[in-house]
C-alpha cells in the first residue's frame, strides 16, 4: 500500500473515530414494510417485497425496488436485509443530536446482528457532513470504520469536513 493511501486511511480513521451508535431502540423496534407485492415463507424465515418498497425500523429507513428480509426462525430476530434498486437508499439517525447516516447504492446488504452495511455499485455514504463515493463500501456501524474501493473504473472519492471548535 503506498504512503498516500496509508495517510488517507489514517486520517479518515481519526476523523471518523467518534462512535456511530444508533439510537438505542432501533434494533428492538418492529420492521414496517410497504410494497406492491409481498411473500413470506415462515419455514425459512424469508420475506420478499417487490415494487416501491419502503421499510422502517425505528429511525432506520430503506427505500428500494426489491427487499429480502431474513429472520431467525427459532427466535424471529431479524438477521439481514438485502435491498436492490437503482439506487436503493438506507438512512438512520445515529444519535440524539440528529446526526444522519445516509447511504445509496444499487445493492445494499445490512447485517443487523453484526451492524454491518455493504453498499455495492454506485455506492455513496454520508455521515454528518463527511461523504464517500465508491463502487463498494463496507461500513461497520458500531465502530464507525469503513473500507471502500472501486471494483470497476474510477476511484474512491471522499469529502471530509474539518473539525469545528466547540
Amino acid at each position: 500500500m503506498n504512503q498516500k493511501k496509508i495517510k488517507l486511511i489514517s486520517t479518515l480513521a481519526i476523523i471518523l473515530s467518534v462512535p456511530a451508535y444508533a439510537l438505542p431502540d432501533d434494533q428492538s423496534q418492529p420492521i414496517s414494510v410497504e410494497a406492491d407485492k409481498a411473500t413470506f415463507d415462515q419455514k425459512s424465515g424469508v420475506a420478499t417485497y417487490k415494487g416501491n418498497v419502503i421499510a422502517t425500523q425505528g429511525s432506520i429507513r430503506i427505500v428500494a425496488e426489491s427487499l429480502i428480509i431474513n429472520t431467525n426462525t427459532a427466535t424471529s430476530a431479524f438477521q439481514s436485509l438485502h435491498a436492490t434498486g437503482t439506487p436503493s437508499e438506507f438512512s438512520q439517525v445515529l444519535d440524539e443530536a440528529g446526526t444522519l447516516l445516509k447511504a445509496t447504492g444499487n445493492t445494499l446488504d445490512y447485517d443487523t446482528s453484526a451492524g454491518e452495511l455493504e453498499i455495492h455499485k454506485n455506492g455513496f455514504l454520508k455521515r454528518g457532513d463527511n461523504e464517500i463515493a465508491a463502487d463498494y463500501i463496507h461500513y461497520y456501524m458500531e465502530t464507525d470504520v469503513f473500507n471502500a474501493e472501486n471494483r470497476g473504473s474510477g476511484r474512491v472519492n471522499m469529502t471530509l469536513q474539518p473539525a469545528t471548535e466547540q
